[in-house]
């Protein structure tokens, strides 16, 4: 399991109370009120622009500023910290930004309101698997082709979404598209200011119409960019950040283009990821405001790194994605069930282009290495395929684990959004922390079943029912998963003797 540490930064704006920190669950005060905005959602926490009765007032203005997610507690935070706790920092830059990774921080991205959609409730369905399709496909996976596709994406040497060399990377998955006989394929282009200068990146995407005459439609992306610390100038092979998912969606591309599926497929690959989700931002908003039936989006960011002590794939989501989070478990579960996966519920992963989906009100996933922030080649010139050869078949079991949700959604008949913002039934454990005994509940229904794993992705305990003795285990911090009528959900549990 990772530690997360995240940040943010925030500057001006005309509101009667300013931004506050509301200290509750967003989920237990949905709907809200009218005219407040959300910036930034945490487990038991929020930001939001309201009045300063709602909380405590941390920032006169949500304008203007960025979030940081940080893997280091010495990172040096580029600017005035404005509100601190856990790792998670509100702060405004004494200067502007420069086009770079910083040592210890993931991503830092401006701080972007919450759709009001964002907060609806999706339609509570449920799916039929059709079992031949999706082992046909996963049939089709090829560990060679994928690690193919993640060298030929490294030998660009410098994906900086501003090159030359990044469009020259977009033109060749768009020639994979192509090759593939997609529809709508295309390089994107988009401009967009970052530190008071303007410049251009791109997407590159492609379709598989859905054969229903309304399809949903399901998302697979990663973002094609590449960043290092240092100058522009300095190579950003990005074989795992981010080589390693764009290769996920080449390779969906290929086998899910020999097939015919009700919904919708689409295979988004987004530029200037690193300089704060700003393609996929771009994307979301503009398929927000067209109203697209985006039931769906699986995106992979990072998928190589996996050392013994940390194997584990880890798919946070928030509220509004539960229903596709349970699929996903499930999916894993039945078909890849040699990988370890970590479905939690954690609203403030928003460190890769899944994010601008949430933001936008559209269900989504993140497909991370659960040892993220332990890889020594991150944002680094070594961030290259030979360093994570050790770790194969990781990464085709990422990929075959993703394949297998979309497939599977690319054949759910959805129902859409419910047009009502409500709470969203959630795993509840306690106490927490325990000693003895610990009580689940999952959304009011009746545990079936129960586990628990340690943080390197051990399963500890296994029981029935809505209790486990959990006296035998050491101190410490672990991963409680609970499977029920209302789906299989997961929460960090702390052991306390």
């Amino acid at each position: 399991m990772k530690i997360l540490f995240i940040v943010l930064y925030i500057a001006t704006t005309a509101f009667s109370g300013g931004l506050v920190l509301v200290e509750q669950d967003i989920r237990e005060v949905l709907p809200l009120d009218a005219g407040i905005t959300v910036y930034f959602v945490e487990e038991e926490w929020f930001l939001a622009e309201a009045p300063e009765t709602w909380g405590t007032l941390v920032a006169t203005s949500p304008e203007g500023l960025y979030i940081a997610h940080i893997s280091k507690t010495d990172a040096k935070i580029p600017g005035t910290v404005l509100f601190s706790r856990n790792g998670i920092v509100l702060f405004q830059p004494d200067t502007p930004l420069p086009m770079q990774a910083y040592d210890g921080i993931m991503l830092i991205s401006p701080l972007r309101p919450y759709s009001d959609r964002a907060f609806l409730s999706p339609a509570s369905s449920s799916w039929s698997r059709d079992p031949g399709t999706i082992e046909d496909v996963l049939a089709l996976l090829e560990e060679d082709s994928l690690i193919a596709h993640i060298q030929a994406l490294e030998d660009f040497e410098n994906r900086l979404c501003i090159l030359p060399e990044y469009f020259e990377s977009a033109f060749w998955v768009a020639d994979k598209f192509e090759s593939y006989g997609l529809e709508s394929v295309a390089v994107d282009t988009f401009d967009f200011e970052f530190s008071g200068t303007t410049f251009e990146s791109a997407n590159v995407q492609a379709e598989l119409p859905g054969t229903l005459a309304d399809p949903g439609i399901i998302l697979i992306t990663s973002h094609l960019d590449a960043i290092t610390y240092g100058s522009p100038s300095t190579p950003a092979p990005g074989a795992d950040d981010n080589a390693s998912g764009s290769a996920a969606v080449i390779e969906a591309a290929r086998i899910f283009s020999q097939f015919e599926f009700p919904n919708t497929v689409r295979f988004v690959c987004f530029g200037a990821e690193e300089l704060g989700l700003i393609g996929s931002a771009y994307y979301a908003e503009n398929a927000a405001a067209a109203g697209e039936n985006i039931q769906a989006v699986m995106n992979l960011d990072m998928i190589l790194f996996a050392p013994d002590s940390m194997r584990a794939l880890f798919v946070p989501y928030n509220s509004q994605s539960t229903f596709i989070a349970t699929m996903f478990g499930d999916i894993a579960e039945t078909y890849v069930p040699e990988l370890d996966v970590e479905v939690l519920y954690a609203p403030g992963v928003t460190y890769s282009d899944h994010a601008s989906f949430w933001q936008n009100g559209f269900p989504a996933l993140l497909g991370i290495e659960a040892a993220v922030d332990e890889n020594p080649f991150f944002h680094s010139e070594a961030d290259l395929l030979v360093n994570y050869e050790e770790f194969w078949p990781f990464g085709t079991e990422c990929t075959k684990a993703a394949l297998a949700f979309v497939a599977n959604a690319a054949l759910t008949d959805w129902l859409g959004i419910e047009g009502s913002a409500t709470a969203l039934p959630w795993l509840v454990a306690s106490p927490n922390p325990a000693s003895g005994t610990i009580n689940v509940s999952i959304g009011g229904a009746d545990p079936s079943q129960i586990i628990i794993y340690d943080l390197s992705g051990r399963r500890m305990l296994t029981g029935t029912g809505s209790s486990m003795d959990v006296s035998v285990l050491a101190s410490g911090v672990y991963l409680l998963r609970v499977s029920s009528e209302n789906g299989i959900q997961s929460t960090r549990i702390v052991i306390s003797k």
